[in-house]
């Protein structure tokens, strides 16, 4: 396969890009100017640069290419609606098209679990309904996943639509998973309604091998695949097993979730008014994804494509703690 990963530089990227070249694909990386291409390092890639925003930078991306794993996109909870619709659903337009226009062989698109409401959903699935408006990163998603099936019904591109499990982690997460480590370690990491509520996860190689594998399956094409882990775990407990490799002890902290939302609530509204680039430490979509149980089961994934996992739990705490103490000593933090 001659791969082109968006986004290449990212978390998911950068290992999705890894486990295609272990597999003896080629891979092109596309790469925002500007952006960090450390987790590129030493990987036999080849760089084209250009912004899925302004689709005359992508043509130069797409010859040759026959298929597209589309990850670019702003992953995060924070910041102006319009921006969000810009870059993740009209930037995976942009890329769609120019796809369809180069004939390639299968167009990815990385979506999320947050298209759904954190309502409390304990065994949902690829048709649970898409409902999740009120967060601009939930409703580009969803306008994302709308315009590449348009594409496909209309135009005929083949796609295929990846959710992964609600907490994607492994080495290179600078995003999410190093700043949590630290909370944990400063023992400044907590728990809303005890930690009780259920999830899927997705370790990060686990997930690229599923995606590889949805990419090349003829049974993919207009299809959705959650892509996520075989356990359905809790945030305490999976907090707890990192702070057993972390060696840190366990979160003390605990609010319930009635009594916190009103709080972040009006604080997530004064920021947004003040228009700041930082959110503040608690969102309202932070603690509305944790205070209720969230799980998505991978079923379908297994059944149509013979999906496994080959790395478990453990193995992957393990190896996304010892890429962390090395990141955490690279960056001179104590």
């Amino acid at each position: 396969m001659n791969a082109l990963v968006t986004g290449a530089n990212g978390f998911i990227g950068s290992n999705l890009s890894s486990r295609l070249l272990e597999k003896g694909h080629s891979v092109r990386a596309l790469i925002l100017p500007g952006t960090d291409e450390s987790t590129l390092n030493d990987m036999d890639v080849q760089k084209v640069y250009g912004d899925i925003t302004d689709p005359s930078t992508l043509p130069q991306a797409l010859k040759g290419i026959n298929v597209v794993f589309h990850l670019a996109a702003i992953a995060s909870d924070w910041g102006p609606r319009k921006l969000f619709l810009k870059v993740n659903a009209e930037g995976s337009r942009n890329m769609a098209e120019i796809s369809l226009e180069y004939g390639v062989s299968r167009f990815v698109q990385m979506s999320s679990l947050a298209i759904h409401s954190f309502r409390g959903i304990s065994d949902g699935d690829e048709n649970t309904p898409r409902d999740c408006f009120k967060f601009h990163y939930s409703l580009s998603k969803i306008k994302a996943e709308d315009y590449v099936l348009a594409l496909y019904r209309d135009k005929g591109l083949p796609i295929t639509i990846i959710r992964p499990g609600v907490f994607p982690f492994g080495p290179n997460d600078m995003t999410s998973f190093y700043h949590l480590a630290q909370a944990m370690e400063k023992d400044q990491y907590g728990y809303i309604n005890g930690g009780r509520a259920a999830l899927c996860v997705s370790y990060v190689e686990n997930l690229a091998d599923g995606m590889i594998l949805a990419a090349t399956h003829p049974k993919g094409v207009g299809e959705t695949y959650v892509i996520s882990d075989d356990i359905k775990t809790t945030w305490r407990e999976l907090s707890e097993k990192f702070c057993d490799e972390l060696g840190c002890p366990y979160p003390r902290l605990n609010v319930p979730f009635p009594l916190i939302y009103p709080f972040v609530a009006l604080w997530d509204g004064v920021y947004q008014t003040l228009g700041t680039k930082n959110p503040p430490t608690l969102t309202r979509y932070r603690v509305s994804l944790v205070a209720r149980d969230f799980y998505f089961s991978n079923r379908k994934a297994k059944e149509e494509l013979g999906y496994q996992v080959g790395v478990s739990l453990e193995e992957g705490i393990r190896r996304t703690v010892a890429w962390y103490l090395k990141a955490k000593k690279e960056r001179g933090h104590s």
